[in-house]
């Protein structure tokens, strides 16, 4: 059987189509953000890449996914006792054997962009500043307050509900993302580029734009890490230097990017392959 990535609103229109989740190998459910639902509305996505990694590899996978495009893990915590509630309680004769979740990366690049200049994780910096390093870019208080505050508790509410579900032993696989390249290359045709419009608002030298941009992706992936201590059958798929870098300044694709923020479909399928060496390190063969 083919491996299948579909979204849950299209579960019932599958079935009547004749799917048939038990037949499936493995079963997944997913949830996240535009990591986990599309780079734009005609490329891949990483479920649709995992899907043929493992069809490659003769094995058959059913995805289904629940993720949004801009969700950040503030605004899924909210959401648990909707669509995902459901999803993880429903007595289906056949069970998932995993969670793919991706969050955090929007909410410290909504942490860098929305907020006032100077107001959010990024330093207002002036013309007349003397010689800047990356720390004088940054308000490691707002870091901090964004991590303990906001995306450690909401991140242990989706835990608890997991952990409290009719799967409550499967194991959760955590989206650590890769490094982008700032650039004016926005994902939505004609809006900003979040964090080239980041940059630029909070006057960020862009001789820096490199070097803050991967401690931006740096504190995202130790939050992540984090999220794993002191739980169970938790794991943090180790994504960081997979993909080749965009140029600097490019408006378009490059390298393994589709924009600014989004890899594009020679990107997922690199990071797919990650994923999947890292799931079945995990589940029994």
């Amino acid at each position: 059987m083919a491996s299948k990535a579909i979204y849950g609103r299209n579960f019932e229109i599958e079935l009547d189509q004749g799917l048939a989740p038990e037949q499936f190998k493995y079963r997944f459910l997913v949830e996240g953000d535009s990591w986990m639902d599309r780079s734009s509305a005609i490329q891949a996505s990483l479920p649709l890449a995992l899907a043929k990694a493992f069809d490659d590899a003769g094995e058959s996978a059913l995805l289904i996914n629940l993720s949004m495009f801009g969700d950040t893990m503030r605004r899924i915590s909210e959401t648990l006792n909707d669509e995902f509630a459901q999803w993880i309680n429903t007595p289906w004769t056949w069970k998932f054997d995993a969670l793919l979740f991706s969050a955090g990366g929007n909410d410290f690049i909504d942490a860098a962009r929305d907020p006032d200049p100077g107001c959010g994780i990024l330093r207002r910096v002036t013309p007349a500043a003397p010689a800047l390093t990356t720390d004088d870019c940054f308000r490691p208080d707002a870091v901090g307050t964004l991590v303990t505050q906001f995306l450690d508790p909401n991140f242990a509410r989706l835990y608890d509900t997991v952990r409290g579900s009719r799967h409550d032993d499967i194991p959760i696989f955590l989206n650590s993302y890769d490094i982008p390249t700032a650039r004016n290359a926005p994902a939505i045709p004609g809006r900003k580029a979040w964090l080239f419009e980041a940059y630029t608002r909070n006057g960020t030298p862009p001789a820096l734009w490199e070097d803050v941009t991967e401690r931006i992706f740096i504190d995202v992936e130790a939050t992540v890490e984090g999220w794993t201590q002191d739980r169970d059958n938790i794991f943090r798929v180790p994504t960081i230097g997979t993909l080749v870098p965009a140029a600097p300044g490019s408006q378009g694709a490059s390298g393994d990017w589709l924009n600014e923020i989004h890899p594009n479909r020679a990107g997922w399928a690199k990071l797919a392959q990650v994923w999947r060496r890292e799931i079945r390190k995990v589940l029994p063969p």
